[in-house]
């Protein structure tokens, strides 16, 4: 050990002196010079034996101290935000390989999982799928975040459950909330969700939703197949196949279990709700920035859109403003009919799009009634999402329009763009329909009115 040999020179070059001390232990003289004159400046210290710090005094290209202070003052704002996603958001002039660095010297990283630990590389396979021709759709229990259950008990009116629709092409997310995990509440999601796709040019006709096996997705149906209940909705009025995963293969929804797994830390943990209509606001807010602004390295640092703008160059941008669905309120909506008219058959309900002025869209194939007609998208006027700022964070214009807020995510104007309706018109969609008419397609009867989609 090289201290012990150290502490053995010093000692001899001190009684027989520097030469001796040097032959006896084969070193150079101005070895044991060096040792003996720091032993006895530092007063026979152990201390003194040990290597000093070879590092330079000052080094030029090193990370100044305030760009250091305000990466972990951003991490501390954002856990959840790594070296690449700091360095986008919050424009930080160090390098990703800087940051990285800088948060492994304080202890700020998550230990790397080994190799058995990793998923299987899907990516290559979604890819060739279209975008939304495979669904994902499952429910969360918010009762296990504790920065969440903590504001639940103080405000008992924030929901419970939260609903997703996750495509595996594009990565994009549609989001409800409800007081209970019900399967009325799944057909209420999954209706509202589909006829909104279809609405913005994705009918559902040839996808497939595939759930778990739980009872608000028919797992535990043990009637007939032409039964009322979720796979009836998904196959006879979406006209899509409805799958289940195998029991126990939770691996299966691999893509809404990583939304779940990300949702936590970027938006439960984060955000501070005072009552359920700030709650859906940023909610809806959170949905909108996910699907149009935040980049997905495991889909080649693309956001939903750019995805989508791939195959679609000229898709509905409307498509991404469906607002958080509020369950409870459209379950109450549904059962409105019921209770005052005495209607056997209620209606789901979809909510209203923005009016964007001078758009057109032709529902040609869509049905025989309206075949070949130009019709106008128009909805009530809102004032749009409306949440706090979020440390000054920027995006980039997208395509014309604006991208509502998300913790001050704020895109510039574009031109009288209105965000999505939290609290206005909702259209409805009435199950019922003519007798004999085909249960494969949806009927669009647009105007000033409120849009009808009926399930025919």
């Amino acid at each position: 050990m090289k201290f012990d040999l150290r502490h053995k020179l010093v000692q001899y070059a001190e009684e027989h002196g520097v030469d001796p001390a040097a032959k006896e232990f084969g070193c150079e003289d101005k070895t044991a010079r060096k040792w003996l004159r720091r032993w006895l400046e530092s007063g026979r210290r152990r201390e003194s034996l040990l290597d000093r710090s070879r590092a330079p005094h000052s080094c030029p290209h090193k990370t100044p101290a305030r760009v250091e202070t305000q990466i972990l003052r951003e991490r501390e704002k954002a856990p959840c935000l790594g070296a690449a996603r700091l360095k986008d958001f919050c424009g930080i002039s160090a390098s990703e390989g800087a940051i990285g660095r800088i948060l492994r010297q304080h202890g700020l990283t998550r230990k790397r999982r080994k190799r058995h630990e990793k998923k299987r590389d899907m990516r290559e396979l979604k890819a060739r799928f279209d975008p939304f021709e495979e669904n994902q759709v499952d429910a969360k229990y918010l009762n296990d975040i504790p920065f969440y259950v903590e504001q639940v008990w103080r405000n008992p009116d924030l929901p419970r459950f939260e609903y997703t629709w996750r495509d595996v092409k594009t990565g994009a997310v549609f989001l409800g909330f409800a007081d209970e995990l019900s399967e009325s509440h799944a057909c209420c999601f999954a209706a509202a969700v589909g006829a909104h796709l279809a609405r913005a040019g994705f009918p559902l006709r040839a996808s497939t939703i595939q759930t778990d096996n739980g009872s608000e997705f028919s797992g535990a149906e043990r009637q007939a197949r032409n039964c009322r209940g979720f796979r009836n909705l998904v196959e006879r009025w979406l006209g899509a196949t409805h799958r289940f995963i195998p029991p126990g293969r939770k691996n299966h929804q691999a893509d809404v279990e990583t939304l779940h797994e990300r949702i936590e830390p970027e938006f439960f943990d984060l955000e501070r709700f005072t009552d359920r209509r700030e709650f859906f606001q940023k909610a809806s807010a959170w949905q909108l920035w996910w699907n149009t602004t935040r980049k997905n390295g495991y889909k080649g640092k693309r956001a939903p859109d750019q995805i989508l703008l791939e195959t679609h160059p000229l898709r509905d941008r409307r498509v991404w403003f469906l607002p958080a669905l509020d369950l409870d309120a459209l379950m109450r909506k549904r059962a409105g009919p019921k209770v005052l008219h005495k209607h056997p058959k209620g209606r789901y309900y979809v909510p209203a799009l923005p009016e964007i002025s001078g758009f057109f869209r032709r529902t040609k194939g869509i049905s025989n009634s309206t075949r070949g007609r130009r019709t106008l998208f128009v909805a009530p006027p809102s004032g749009g999402f409306v949440v706090p700022p979020f440390r000054g964070f920027v995006v980039p214009p997208f395509r014309g329009f604006v991208v509502p807020p998300y913790r001050g995510f704020v895109a510039p104007p574009s031109g009288g763009f209105v965000a999505p309706p939290l609290g206005g018109l909702l259209h409805s969609l009435d199950p019922s329909g003519e007798a004999g008419a085909p249960k494969r397609t949806l009927e669009f009867s647009q105007g000033c009115a409120p849009l009808n989609c009926r399930m025919r």
